[in-house]
C-alpha cells in the first residue's frame, strides 16, 4: 500500500493528466489518501469503478453525520463486488479498471453527495471528499489522454423488494416510460449521463437503443441471468415500482455537462450482493458485459488489444475464417481451418512465452496453463504469422 499527500487544492489539481504521472500512480498498485479513508487502484483500461457506500471504518474521532434527508446505511458487499469485478476484468483482459473506494462507513462519509452533506462539516472528511473525486478525475484524465473517451460506473446496492439490477442514466421513472421517439429528443438527450455516447457511438444507435435495446448494458446482463431495468426485457419501471436513476457522482463524472467520459449508476439487489457465489457470478457476467459494451459502442476491435498488446512481432490478427475454439477454454483449443504445420507459442500479456510446440492440427492442450488471458501465436513454414486472443478458465 502506498500513500500520497493530501489534495489540498481539491479536484482542480487533476484536470491535467500529467498530475497522475507526477504522483507516480502505477496500474496494479494501491494508494491511500493521507487519512487512510480513500483507496485508489490505478488502471490501464478505459473503465472507472467507484464504490462510495461500501466502507466499514467507523473512527470515533469522526462524529456521525446528521443532516436532513441523509442516508446512513452501508451498501453491504458493494466494496467486495467492486473488487471482484476489478479482478474478473483483469482475469479476462490482463488489464485493470481504475478503481476508487470509500473505506469509511456511510454514516461518517457519503462519497455520492455534495461536500456539505457528504462530510457534514468535518474537515478530515472534507479532505477525503476532495481526494475521492480527485482520484476519479485523475483516472478520467488519463483515460482521455490514452483512449480519447471512457466509461465511469458508480457501484451501489438497493433494498427494493424487486430483485433486479437498476441502471441509472439520470432519466426518471416517468421519462423512461416515454416512447422511444420522445426519449430520443434533444432535450432529453441533454439530461443523460451518457450524452457523449448517445451522440457518438460506433453503431449510430439512438438514445432509447442505448439504454433499452438488445445493445444496452441492461440487456447484456439480462440475457446472462441477471434481471435488469432498463433493458429490452424490462424497458422501464412501472409507476408503483421503486427505481434509482443516478446520483451526485453520475452527474459530476458523466457527460451530461460535457466531457468525454460517460457515467452509469449501477444499483445491485440484495440477493446478488449477499450471496458470495452469486456475487462472483455477477462479477464474471458484468465483466464480460462491460467488455462487450466497450467493444460494441466505444472501440470496435477493442478485444484484440485491450490495454497492452505486447510487441511480439506478429503480423496480423487471425482472419475471420480462422476461429480458435472453444474460447474461453478449460483444456483444449482447436481451429476451424487447416493451416498445415505451424510453430505455436502462447504469450502472457506482458510478452513472456509460457508455452510452445510444433503443431500439425491436433487439439492444443492448455490444461497446464493458469487461468487468465493470453495471446496465441501461429507461424507457418513460410514465415507468415497471426495471433488470436484466448482466455483460459
Amino acid at each position: 500500500m502506498k500513500y500520497i499527500l493530501p489534495f489540498v487544492l481539491g479536484v482542480v489539481l487533476v484536470m491535467n493528466s500529467s498530475f497522475a504521472r507526477a504522483q507516480g500512480f502505477e496500474s496494479g498498485e494501491s494508494y491511500l489518501d493521507s487519512n487512510n479513508y480513500v483507496q485508489y487502484l490505478p488502471g490501464n483500461i478505459p473503465i472507472v469503478l467507484s464504490s462510495p457506500h461500501g466502507g466499514y471504518i467507523e473512527p470515533d474521532s469522526i462524529p456521525d453525520r446528521d443532516c436532513d434527508g441523509c442516508v446512513y446505511a452501508r451498501d453491504s458487499y458493494t466494496q467486495e463486488l467492486t473488487m471482484a469485478l476489478r479482478e474478473e476484468i483483469y482475469n479476462i483482459t490482463g488489464c485493470y479498471p481504475y478503481t476508487v473506494i470509500n473505506l469509511l462507513h456511510r454514516k461518517k462519509f457519503d462519497a455520492n453527495r455534495s461536500i456539505e452533506t457528504a462530510a457534514d462539516g468535518n474537515t478530515d472528511v472534507e479532505e477525503s471528499w476532495y481526494t475521492y473525486h480527485a482520484f476519479i478525475d485523475t483516472a478520467k484524465a488519463t483515460i482521455i489522454e490514452n483512449y480519447g473517451r471512457g466509461l465511469f460506473l458508480d457501484m451501489h446496492g438497493h433494498a427494493h423488494d424487486i430483485e433486479r439490477i437498476e441502471l441509472g442514466y439520470l432519466f426518471t421513472r416517468s421519462e423512461l416510460q416515454l416512447s422511444d421517439e420522445e426519449l430520443n429528443t434533444a432535450d432529453l438527450i441533454d439530461e443523460t449521463a451518457i450524452k457523449q455516447l448517445v451522440t457518438d457511438n460506433s453503431g449510430e444507435l439512438t438514445c432509447s437503443e442505448m439504454i433499452r435495446s438488445e445493445h444496452s448494458l441492461g440487456e447484456m446482463l439480462q440475457v446472462k441471468g441477471f434481471p435488469s431495468v432498463p433493458s429490452a426485457a424490462i424497458p422501464f419501471p412501472l409507476d408503483e415500482e421503486p427505481y434509482f436513476n443516478g446520483g451526485h457522482n453520475t452527474v459530476l463524472h458523466g457527460s451530461k455537462n460535457g466531457g468525454l467520459v460517460d457515467a452509469i449508476q449501477l444499483e445491485f439487489n440484495s440477493d446478488v450482493r449477499w450471496d458470495e457465489t452469486l456475487r462472483n457470478q455477477l462479477a464474471d457476467s458484468l465483466a464480460l458485459s462491460l467488455i462487450q459494451y466497450i467493444e460494441l459502442h466505444y472501440f470496435p476491435g477493442f478485444a484484440t488489444h485491450y490495454c497492452l498488446l505486447p510487441e511480439l512481432g506478429i503480423e496480423s490478427e487471425a482472419p475471420k475464417e480462422i476461429i480458435v475454439y472453444p474460447n474461453p477454454t478449460i483444456s483444449d483449443l482447436q481451429l476451424t481451418a487447416e493451416l498445415g504445420p505451424c510453430h505455436i507459442t502462447i504469450h502472457s500479456l506482458t510478452g513472456e512465452i509460457i508455452f510452445k510446440q510444433e503443431w500439425n492440427g491436433d487439439p492444443i492442450d492448455v490444461s497446464s496453463i493458469e487461468s487468465g488471458s493470453y495471446i496465441l501465436h501461429f507461424q507457418n513454414k513460410q514465415g507468415k504469422s497471426f495471433y488470436s486472443r484466448i482466455i483460459k478458465k
